[in-house]
């Protein structure tokens, strides 16, 4: 991962106090994004905080959030299909934890989703419902047993199924919110 720097941007955070992730922040930008372009980097901070108490964010990690949202948001609309997923490497961190990071990753993306305004409705398309609960399941995975090759091999391609449907939900949805259908 270039650059969305997962493990900078989640330690700035974990040192915050915030009680969520950079996989599970990056996923509700994304999702967020992709029914709202100009969604604010500080709505999301607000949701995804449990508490009633206001986060104080250092500037530092303030600028590197405000980066990977503007990252986020030019890689969304880039027709070269250049979108990242603010994931661990695999050279750091073991299959289980990647897993489980990928699985914040959906989870974020679906409430950033519904945060920003997605409704389910029969304007969704199929492809676009089957997505959508694709990634409610990837969202529940959590440890797997042995870390070998094929699990390996599955992990991969699933973290590029979820980059390419998260930008085929962004390309979808967009148009819905564009041009609204008439009775």
């Amino acid at each position: 991962m270039n650059l969305l720097e997962f493990e900078g941007l989640s330690k700035q955070m974990e040192s915050s106090g915030l009680d969520f992730g950079a996989s599970e922040w990056h996923g509700f930008v994304c999702g967020a994004l992709a029914i709202d372009l100009t969604y604010p980097l500080h709505s999301s901070v607000q949701t995804l905080t449990s508490s009633e108490i206001k986060v104080a964010i250092s500037v530092d990690l303030n600028e590197q959030m405000q980066n990977v949202c503007e990252i986020s948001r030019t890689q969304m609309t880039d027709s070269n299909l250049e979108f990242e997923l603010c994931l661990p490497d695999s050279d750091r961190y073991d299959l289980t934890a990647r897993v489980n990071e990928l699985a914040a990753w959906c989870d974020g993306f679906l409430y950033g989703l519904a945060n920003a305004g997605l409704q389910p409705s029969e304007q969704l398309t199929g492809d676009v419902q089957e997505i959508l609960r694709d990634f409610a399941r990837i969202s529940q995975l959590s440890d797997v047993t042995s870390g070998e090759e094929d699990e390996e091999v599955a992990y991969n391609e699933i973290v590029e199924f979820v980059r390419m449907a998260a930008l085929l939900i962004a390309e979808e949805v967009q148009p819905l919110k564009d041009n609204p259908t008439t009775h």
